[in-house]
């Protein structure tokens, strides 16, 4: 279980996230809705363990540190990969697995997320849809018990979209906790347990 107590985030004077608590159980899955400003990045942020709260703490099943944080699987909204690398060599690059494994891992989510047409190719040469993608896959080579995506619809088109919930259902099914945050309902909502909705840093109705 990820626990967070009384999360705080201040930015000077402005606060982002405002005493906020949560949490998330093994094969639960959580949306968090909100605009843009209403403090979802910076929450999950903290909760992924790369952030630190100005004040409160996260427990990720009761431990903190680098074990704990290898609980998690993250792909932040900012994409982050090697330009100059093929998008199978970011898939090997980022990955915390070895040998047949690594291998296997790369080739289910280059199958699933459909990017078999351009696994090859560099990741400087792919529209923002296809970089999306491999954000997501990047985020999922290794071995974690929990999910956090933060909008991984963005720039996606519909076909996109579709691998995109079909892989969530099926981490879903195999017991991962899942995170999500997203501006509007769209496909993917239907697989979520909960919904939470920010505005201003705060848990709203």
């Amino acid at each position: 279980m990820i626990e967070a107590k009384g999360l705080v985030k201040k930015y000077g004077k402005f606060v982002a996230v405002d005493n906020l608590s949560f949490s998330l159980n093994v094969g639960e899955s959580v949306v968090l809705l909100g605009a843009n400003g209403s403090g979802k990045s910076t929450l999950m942020s903290m909760l992924a363990l790369v952030l630190k709260p100005t004040e409160g703490e996260v427990l990720i099943d009761g431990q903190k540190g680098k074990k704990a944080k290898a609980k998690i699987a993250y792909a932040p909204q900012n994409i982050v990969l090697f330009e100059e690398l093929t998008v199978t060599e970011n898939l090997f690059a980022w990955s915390s697995l070895k040998g047949k494994e690594n291998v296997e891992r790369a080739e289910y989510l280059i199958s699933e997320l459909d990017m078999n047409e351009f696994k090859k190719k560099r990741v400087d040469r792919l529209s923002g849809g296809q970089r999306r993608r491999v954000n997501i896959a990047v985020a999922m080579m290794g071995n974690y018990d929990y999910l956090f995506l933060d909008e991984p619809l963005a720039g996606i088109d519909e076909h996109g979209a579709e691998c995109i919930e079909s892989l969530l259902r099926k981490e879903k099914e195999k017991g991962r906790g899942i995170l999500l945050t997203e501006h509007n309902p769209t496909i993917l909502l239907p697989l979520m347990d909960r919904q939470l909705k920010l505005d201003g840093g705060h848990f709203v109705e």
